[in-house]
């Protein structure tokens, strides 16, 4: 099932909140904490499944048209309750271990090290050559179009010179600020990327989120793949914490999901009905593959990010204009980086059932650090759905996406997935995941339009 792109409601929603708020409040959707969470999965649905990033269903932007004020409600509650000094992390070298020193408070947990690919080498500082295969990004751009081969004259010279000088390739510096990609685990379903961000002045006092005590960055990029012809811009969240008043360490999860629309036939067809004075194409359920494609994510791929402004959130008011977020400019373009796919505990598992009403699932996508489930439904009806592990106990969303379930500390070796009306969760169960988890499993068989146990387990040694 796929979200429709809608631009009247977006105006609805421009009208009433300006871009930043909006901007603001999606992208403080990854704070978890139980109370914000169930919040959240009232008022954000449009983040309910894999869906493109771009389209959105109506009814959806609705629903965020009318929780977008109790949300940032809540969230400016939580920048306030939740506000402490953070714990340090284990007191080990920053360059190639981002992951292990904030895997305690990563909302996907702990990143297997066997599976984690390092940039750099940590006793000498030289990075490591992940262009060995040849590769051309193309992009709007002619400067992006370049040949990333090892083997090519400037390949070679920087290859010297960090031999040399002990430089670092994927890095920049701008404004006052290094920012490094330090290491990258690549799944089925997404990229982590860790992110090390040092700063000449001392950064101001971030809060402190949820229950796990994570601190963020978000970073406005505009990035470049090999797999695609144009740019995708993006607002990635980058989780973790101070490691001093000086550098920031953490990481950026970008989903494939984020990156492989191809949205270019209907902009072309949205330029020219603005010109001459025509509606906008209408995009429903059924006609969204006449306007939009996808693009294949292979096994490796070339990837390029230039962080164009940094912003975090802070415990106090920073001043008068910013308020209480850090913000900063600039230009911090990370070489293209050669992004090999781990095999490992990779499983996408075919379910393609539905009931009479047209409820069901799709497909459960597996890694070692998630579970993704897609569902579908009729065009007419909103459910949400609820992944038990086998304990009985709920997953939680680990990003912005309330289908994009972290993993870390369950029994999944057997899953019950319950699929709901939308209406009938938010108001008489999803309580009950906070107040007594017996009596939500009793909701849940009762209420729930659609129910299938999925022994994991089977699929994922076969």
């Amino acid at each position: 099932m796929r979200l429709v792109k809608e631009r009247g409601m977006e105006k609805v929603m421009k009208d009433k909140y300006s871009d930043e708020n909006i901007s603001m409040i999606m992208s403080m959707t990854t704070i978890h904490n139980e109370v914000i969470d169930t919040r959240i999965e009232e008022t954000l649905t449009a983040i309910k499944q894999k869906k493109p990033a771009s389209v959105r269903k109506g009814t959806v932007w609705r629903r965020m048209v009318y929780g977008l004020g109790s949300v940032a409600a809540v969230l400016f509650v939580s920048l306030g309750i939740c506000a402490a000094n953070p714990s340090m992390a284990e007191n080990i070298p920053i360059l190639g271990n981002v992951f292990a020193k904030v895997q305690d408070i990563f909302s996907f947990g702990r990143i297997s090290e066997d599976e984690t690919t390092r940039l750099y080498d940590n006793d000498t500082g030289t990075y490591q050559n992940m262009n060995e295969t040849s590769y051309v990004l193309v992009g709007s751009d002619p400067d992006m179009s370049r040949d990333t081969s090892g083997e090519s004259e400037q390949g070679a010279a920087v290859s010297e010179q960090a031999e040399n000088e002990q430089d670092f390739l994927y890095r920049d510096y701008d404004n006052g600020i290094t920012v490094t990609v330090t290491e990258y685990y690549a799944s089925n379903q997404a990229v982590f990327l860790g992110i090390c961000i040092e700063s000449e002045e001392a950064f101001p006092s971030f809060a402190v989120m949820g229950d796990k005590g994570y601190q963020l960055i978000q970073a406005i990029t505009s990035e470049q793949y090999s797999f695609r012809d144009t740019k995708v811009s993006g607002a990635r969240n980058i989780e973790g914490r101070l490691e001093d008043a000086h550098t920031f360490a953490g990481i950026m999860r970008v989903d494939y999901d984020e990156i492989n629309i191809d949205d270019s036939k209907y902009e072309a067809l949205c330029r020219e009905a603005e010109e001459k004075g025509e509606e906008l194409p209408t995009v429903t359920e059924e006609t969204w593959d006449l306007y939009y494609s996808r693009f294949e994510v292979p096994e490796e791929f070339m990837a390029q990010i230039t962080i164009e402004s940094l912003r975090g959130y802070c415990r106090e008011e920073t001043d008068a204009e910013n308020g209480n977020q850090y913000r900063v400019r600039g230009n911090w373009e990370i070489p293209p980086c050669k992004i090999a796919k781990s095999r490992t505990g990779m499983q996408t598992i075919q379910i393609h059932e539905v009931n009479a009403q047209g409820i069901g699932i799709e497909t459960i996508e597996v890694s070692p650090v998630e579970l993704t489930l897609h569902t579908t439904e009729p065009a007419d009806c909103l459910t949400f759905a609820v992944v038990l592990d086998k304990d009985g106990k709920k997953l939680a969303s680990g990003s912005t996406n309330a289908y994009e379930l972290a993993t870390v500390g369950h029994d999944i070796s057997t899953v019950t997935v319950y699929i709901c009306d939308y209406n009938e969760y938010m108001d008489e169960i999803r309580v009950y995941a906070l107040e007594d988890e017996e009596k939500f499993r009793n909701m849940l068989e009762e209420k729930a339009l659609f129910k299938r146990v999925v022994a994991l387990q089977e699929f994922l040694q076969s």
